[in-house]
């Protein structure tokens, strides 16, 4: 890790590491993806009362918006903006986030300091190499957390669920989750990475992995998935098994 942390109660006094317990877990590879791709559900768990964190894999030092203390500084504004509970990079290295041993070692490590409940991260399918990468690494982390033998420095913990997030490409989703009472905390949120999306500063011959504009792509995105469940703005997510539910009281009448 790092050292960049930003860990606070609902007071807004530091707390300890070890005193945190989280219901949600977000892994991204670099800052501004969680905000991307599922703002509007972490502030809506943090407004039900519900824990939240990001882990940032990489500081986003080969970015050719921006630099790394820039990018710092806007994931702190993001994390105040959405009222996160705590927030670390885990400094893996921007275009080398891979499934390695070492790397398992730390994801785990974050899982099972923060006994995370549900994890979610970006899929496999996603066309960012560094994407791809995290998804295999946190769903390796997410099975080996679990296991006595595997030591890091914390003890064994099972988290419930892995999901998939949507960045690049919007998939069919598992189930989607209507954000619109949270759009505008999302877009503040997303604001907040000035180098990145509202002021970037680019080479003339840039080539852009998709659209040039992504805050506009993410909004299309949101209302895209909230016309399928009825809602102005959702998030939708993948799944690494079948959700369980039960069947609606009229079936069984």
């Amino acid at each position: 890790m790092d050292g960049s942390v930003i860990n606070r109660n609902e007071t807004g006094q530091s707390k300890s590491m070890s005193e945190t317990s989280l219901d949600l877990l977000v892994f991204a590879p670099h800052p501004d993806d969680a905000e991307l791709a599922m703002g509007g559900v972490m502030a809506k768990a943090i407004a039900r009362g519900k824990r939240v964190g990001v882990a940032d894999l990489t500081r986003g030092e080969l970015g050719t918006k921006g630099d790394a203390e820039q990018r710092r500084r806007e994931a702190e504004e993001a994390t105040r903006v959405l009222g996160l509970h705590v927030r670390e990079n885990l400094g893996l290295g921007d275009g080398a986030v891979r499934d390695s041993d070492e790397n398992r070692r730390v994801v785990v490590e974050t899982i099972r300091r923060h006994k995370a409940r549900y994890l979610f991260v970006c899929p496999p399918f996603d066309r960012h190499p560094d994407h791809q990468g995290a998804a295999q690494l946190v769903k390796s982390a997410f099975f080996l957390a679990r296991l006595p033998k595997y030591k890091t420095e914390s003890p064994a913990f099972s988290p419930a669920r892995l999901f998939y997030y949507f960045i690049h490409d919007a998939r069919e989703a598992a189930f989607a989750v209507d954000v619109s009472e949270f759009i505008e905390t999302k877009r503040a949120a997303m604001a907040a990475y000035r180098s990145q999306f509202v002021n970037p500063k680019l080479p003339p011959d840039y080539q852009h992995i998709g659209v040039s504009d992504y805050l506009t792509q993410v909004e299309a995105f949101n209302r895209a998935m909230g016309m399928q469940i009825g809602a102005a703005f959702a998030e939708g997510f993948a799944a690494d098994r079948p959700l369980s539910l039960d069947l609606p009281t009229d079936c069984l009448s």
